[in-house]
């Protein structure tokens, strides 16, 4: 969980447009809440560099763990924790 955690933060801090779907699937479908809302705010950095971020976002905002919702309306409002 720490791990995947980690990954997802230094994916977001790449500004890399192809780390979009792999931080889309941790967003999606990771058991841990911690890791989607990682995920989901990552997601919300490459916001800021391809809008292909925004579907992953969208999709976060009805997760079921709220912490993973507000990440992801953050990252659609552009106000990254």
């Amino acid at each position: 969980e720490g791990l995947a955690r980690n990954a997802a933060i230094v994916l977001g801090n790449t500004g890399n447009p192809d780390a979009v779907s792999a931080l889309e699937a941790a967003a999606r479908g990771h058991d841990a809440p911690l890791v989607r809302a990682h995920a989901a705010g990552a997601l919300g950095q490459l916001l800021e560099v391809t809008p292909r971020a925004r579907r992953g976002l969208e999709a976060a905002q009805r997760d079921e763990d709220g912490a993973v919702r507000s990440e992801a309306t953050r990252g659609l409002e552009g106000q990254r924790s």
